[in-house]
């Protein structure tokens, strides 16, 4: 399917909402990531991570399960988890303060659906302090409200926990809720929790491509200007 007839179909829901994942698709910080863990994981795990075993092994897991899949990896053991993600989450901020990763297109995307009444939400494997240290310096930060982080669920992503938290708070039907997501634990876990979702991705990979109904290169306002008019009516 298209993304513009998923987003059709979205559109005729009985309330619709959005829920964006975080780090690689609402914040496009990916490269920023794998930069923070390659080193972190050569310092002090001896381990030269690739980006193909970033891609294919941690992309799509929360903070704590690549660092305790890291740890797997290297054959580490003694290696405090919350010391390493304490160390993650001090780099992150250092390289997010001064250029801010969440893209004009994507904010003006943030704003359209917000002007509409559309409900919004992030749901991540992120720590909360590192959305919050994002959407503090960024416009977007004032229009969504509710933020499931790593330290609000149990089971990561391809678990649906997360997606289900955030449909509850919102006070959405999943049905009526179209998730962003950038890796296939993420697709995974949005569809196993009964919503529509659409990848995000310039070069997707086979799998990812495979696992989602729907594909875009990245998040901009022409994936929903067909629908504006619906969603107009929605909020009244």
């Amino acid at each position: 399917m298209l993304a513009h007839e998923l987003i059709s179909e979205w559109a005729t829901a009985q309330r619709p909402a959005v829920i964006f994942d975080f780090n690689g698709t609402l914040s496009d910080d990916e490269p920023i990531l794998f930069r923070i863990f390659g080193e972190l994981f050569h310092e002090h795990l001896g381990w030269a991570m690739t980006q193909q075993d970033y891609d294919s092994q941690l992309l799509g897991h929360s903070d704590r399960e690549i660092v305790e899949k890291a740890l797997q990896v290297a054959g580490v053991e003694g290696r405090d988890v919350d010391w390493l993600l304490a160390l993650r989450k001090k780099r992150y901020r250092e390289l997010v303060a001064g250029d801010n990763p969440i893209q004009p297109d994507t904010v003006r995307l943030v704003q359209l659906l917000a002007e509409r009444g559309v409900p919004l939400a992030i749901v991540t494997g992120a720590q909360r302090d590192d959305v919050r240290a994002v959407l503090e310096s960024s416009p977007v930060g004032e229009l969504i409200d509710v933020v499931v982080a790593e330290e609000d669920v149990t089971r990561g992503k391809p678990d649906p926990e997360g997606f289900v938290a955030g449909a509850a708070q919102l006070g959405c039907a999943p049905t009526d809720i179209v998730v962003f997501e950038d890796s296939v634990p993420g697709v995974r876990g949005a569809l196993a929790a009964g919503m529509r979702c659409i990848a995000v991705g310039a070069t997707p990979s086979d799998e990812l491509t495979a696992a989602a109904p729907a594909l875009i290169p990245r998040l901009s306002p022409d994936i929903v200007e067909h629908v504006l008019s619906s969603l107009r009516r929605h909020r009244q």
